[in-house]
């Protein structure tokens, strides 16, 4: 079973995001089938996990991103970001508290629904000016890739040069 599949018209044009996109929409597949085949609570908030903490990666990712290359309506599209984020993590907290209160499918209607308007329509919006900036899209790809790393090192020479 396939709540949603990915099609080429979804492409934002940056190989990066329409990856993360792609991963998106396996998560989306991996709860419908969960909810489809009765697996149990624990295996739906499995993927709800995964699918928070991806939602949450995905975004920081665009948003370095747009901020990056100067995209206009950013403080924009960061708000909508936040908005699904604290959808998603809400849904996730309401479903480890109390699993039967939850309506999966009308869950599974939303994250699908709000997912694919916004690749659709937000996404789409930026696709254009990103697209016209590949060599400041390569840079911060290498900068948002390597931050995480640098900013861990850096934190881990910190604490270890710590005197008591």
């Amino acid at each position: 079973m396939t709540a949603i599949q990915w099609t080429q018209d979804m492409s934002v044009g940056v190989q990066s995001l329409d990856s993360d996109h792609q991963r998106l929409l396996g998560l989306l597949n991996e709860l419908d089938l969960s909810i489809a085949t009765g697996t149990g609570g624990e295996e739906i908030a499995s993927v709800l996990d995964r699918l928070t903490h991806y939602v949450t990666e995905h975004f920081g990712r665009e948003e370095a991103l747009m901020r990056a290359v100067g995209y206009p309506d950013v403080d924009s599209h960061i708000r909508a970001h936040g908005v699904l984020t604290g959808q998603v993590r809400d849904i996730t907290q309401r479903h480890r508290t109390n699993p039967e209160a939850i309506r999966e499918r009308a869950v599974m209607g939303f994250l699908v629904s709000w997912l694919t308007t916004h690749i659709m329509g937000r996404d789409k919006l930026y696709s254009p000016f990103l697209g016209s900036r590949p060599a400041a899209i390569a840079e911060a790809e290498a900068a948002f890739d390597c931050g995480t790393d640098e900013a861990e090192a850096l934190r881990q020479s910190l604490a270890g040069s710590e005197t008591p």
